[in-house]
Protein backbone atom coordinates (compact mmCIF):
# COMPACT_ATOMS: atom_id res chain seq x y z
CA UNK A 1 0.00 0.00 0.00
CA UNK A 2 2.60 2.77 0.93
CA UNK A 3 4.32 1.79 -2.60
CA UNK A 4 0.95 2.36 -4.69
CA UNK A 5 0.42 5.58 -2.45
CA UNK A 6 4.61 7.36 -2.55
CA UNK A 7 3.70 6.23 -6.78
CA UNK A 8 0.91 8.39 -6.92
CA UNK A 9 2.64 11.22 -5.13
CA UNK A 10 5.25 10.88 -6.98
CA UNK A 11 3.10 10.92 -10.55
CA UNK A 12 1.18 13.69 -9.40
CA UNK A 13 0.77 17.37 -11.31
CA UNK A 14 3.22 19.30 -9.78
CA UNK A 15 1.82 23.17 -9.45
CA UNK A 16 3.06 25.23 -12.35
CA UNK A 17 5.24 27.55 -10.05
CA UNK A 18 7.36 25.45 -8.81
CA UNK A 19 8.51 23.66 -12.17
CA UNK A 20 11.07 25.61 -13.78
CA UNK A 21 10.71 28.40 -15.74
CA UNK A 22 10.44 27.81 -19.83
CA UNK A 23 12.20 29.48 -21.77
CA UNK A 24 10.81 32.22 -24.53
CA UNK A 25 11.65 31.21 -28.50
CA UNK A 26 13.64 34.25 -30.14
CA UNK A 27 10.36 35.59 -31.95
CA UNK A 28 8.40 35.59 -28.56
CA UNK A 29 11.53 37.04 -26.99
CA UNK A 30 11.88 39.74 -29.29
CA UNK A 31 7.89 40.68 -29.11
CA UNK A 32 8.06 40.45 -25.15
CA UNK A 33 11.07 43.00 -25.14
CA UNK A 34 9.23 44.90 -27.94
CA UNK A 35 5.96 45.10 -25.88
CA UNK A 36 8.44 46.09 -22.97
CA UNK A 37 9.75 49.29 -25.03
CA UNK A 38 6.89 50.63 -26.43
CA UNK A 39 5.29 50.79 -22.90
CA UNK A 40 8.18 52.57 -21.75
CA UNK A 41 7.89 54.96 -24.84
CA UNK A 42 4.19 55.23 -24.35
CA UNK A 43 4.16 56.51 -20.87
CA UNK A 44 6.69 59.27 -21.58
CA UNK A 45 4.68 60.60 -24.87
CA UNK A 46 1.93 60.41 -23.38
CA UNK A 47 0.50 57.81 -26.10
CA UNK A 48 -2.99 57.16 -24.41
CA UNK A 49 -4.05 54.63 -26.92
CA UNK A 50 -1.53 52.55 -26.45
CA UNK A 51 -1.47 52.40 -23.13
CA UNK A 52 -4.98 51.66 -22.80
CA UNK A 53 -4.29 48.72 -24.97
CA UNK A 54 -1.74 47.35 -23.26
CA UNK A 55 -2.54 48.08 -19.73
CA UNK A 56 -5.79 46.07 -18.63
CA UNK A 57 -8.46 47.54 -16.17
CA UNK A 58 -6.58 45.91 -13.41
CA UNK A 59 -3.28 47.69 -13.66
CA UNK A 60 -1.20 48.29 -10.24
CA UNK A 61 2.07 50.40 -11.45
CA UNK A 62 4.58 50.96 -8.47
CA UNK A 63 6.72 54.06 -9.56
CA UNK A 64 10.28 55.00 -8.59
CA UNK A 65 9.57 58.02 -6.93
CA UNK A 66 7.79 56.38 -4.11
CA UNK A 67 4.03 57.60 -3.25
CA UNK A 68 0.97 56.06 -4.08
CA UNK A 69 0.76 52.90 -6.28
CA UNK A 70 -1.00 53.89 -9.71
CA UNK A 71 -3.78 52.01 -11.30
CA UNK A 72 -4.54 52.21 -15.08
CA UNK A 73 -6.60 55.41 -14.93
CA UNK A 74 -3.15 57.34 -12.44
CA UNK A 75 -1.06 56.00 -14.68
CA UNK A 76 -2.64 57.65 -17.96
CA UNK A 77 -2.91 60.70 -15.99
CA UNK A 78 0.25 60.86 -14.98
CA UNK A 79 1.62 59.86 -18.80
CA UNK A 80 -0.56 62.64 -20.16
CA UNK A 81 0.64 65.19 -17.46
CA UNK A 82 4.13 64.69 -18.24
CA UNK A 83 3.53 64.89 -21.90
CA UNK A 84 1.43 67.71 -22.16
CA UNK A 85 4.13 69.75 -19.41
CA UNK A 86 6.76 69.40 -22.45
CA UNK A 87 7.95 66.36 -21.17
CA UNK A 88 10.59 64.38 -23.66
CA UNK A 89 12.50 60.56 -23.67
CA UNK A 90 15.84 61.87 -24.64
CA UNK A 91 17.30 58.00 -23.37
CA UNK A 92 15.75 54.50 -23.00
CA UNK A 93 18.19 51.58 -22.09
CA UNK A 94 18.15 48.39 -20.44
CA UNK A 95 21.71 47.15 -19.91
CA UNK A 96 20.35 44.04 -18.02
CA UNK A 97 17.04 41.95 -18.23
CA UNK A 98 15.93 38.47 -17.33
CA UNK A 99 12.93 36.73 -18.01
CA UNK A 100 10.76 34.34 -16.15
CA UNK A 101 7.83 32.64 -17.84
CA UNK A 102 5.21 30.55 -16.63
CA UNK A 103 2.72 29.63 -19.55
CA UNK A 104 1.51 32.70 -20.47
CA UNK A 105 2.62 34.86 -17.86
CA UNK A 106 6.19 36.62 -18.20
CA UNK A 107 7.94 38.39 -15.16
CA UNK A 108 10.70 40.54 -17.12
CA UNK A 109 13.72 41.83 -14.02
CA UNK A 110 15.95 44.83 -15.81
CA UNK A 111 18.48 47.39 -14.72
CA UNK A 112 17.02 50.40 -16.52
CA UNK A 113 18.28 54.17 -17.56
CA UNK A 114 16.09 56.67 -18.69
CA UNK A 115 16.79 60.25 -19.93
CA UNK A 116 14.31 62.94 -20.26
CA UNK A 117 13.61 66.38 -20.09
CA UNK A 118 10.92 68.16 -17.94
CA UNK A 119 10.87 72.32 -18.15
CA UNK A 120 13.80 72.35 -20.08
CA UNK A 121 16.05 70.29 -17.55
CA UNK A 122 17.27 66.94 -18.80
CA UNK A 123 17.01 64.56 -15.71
CA UNK A 124 19.18 60.49 -16.21
CA UNK A 125 16.87 58.47 -13.58
CA UNK A 126 18.29 54.57 -13.25
CA UNK A 127 17.62 51.76 -11.38
CA UNK A 128 15.78 48.44 -11.31
CA UNK A 129 12.44 47.01 -13.26
CA UNK A 130 9.92 44.29 -12.15
CA UNK A 131 7.16 44.08 -15.23
CA UNK A 132 4.62 41.31 -15.39
CA UNK A 133 3.20 40.69 -18.62
CA UNK A 134 0.53 38.26 -19.80
CA UNK A 135 -0.36 36.46 -23.18
CA UNK A 136 -3.94 36.79 -24.12
CA UNK A 137 -5.42 36.87 -27.54
CA UNK A 138 -1.74 36.22 -29.31
CA UNK A 139 0.04 39.45 -27.44
CA UNK A 140 1.53 40.70 -24.55
CA UNK A 141 -0.59 42.83 -21.94
CA UNK A 142 1.27 44.39 -19.27
CA UNK A 143 -0.85 44.37 -15.93
CA UNK A 144 1.84 45.03 -13.57
CA UNK A 145 5.32 47.02 -12.97
CA UNK A 146 7.45 47.64 -10.07
CA UNK A 147 10.32 50.80 -10.46
CA UNK A 148 13.37 51.42 -7.95
CA UNK A 149 16.22 53.19 -7.98
CA UNK A 150 18.53 49.84 -7.05
CA UNK A 151 19.70 51.12 -3.85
Amino acid sequence: MRSVLLALLLLAPVPALAQRPETLDEKERTELLATREAAWRAWFSGDRATLEAMLPPDFIGIGWGGGAWNNRESSLAESETFARGGGKLTLLEFPRTEIQVYGDVAVVYSDYKVGYSTGGEPVIQSGRATEVFVRRGGRWLHPAWHLDSGK
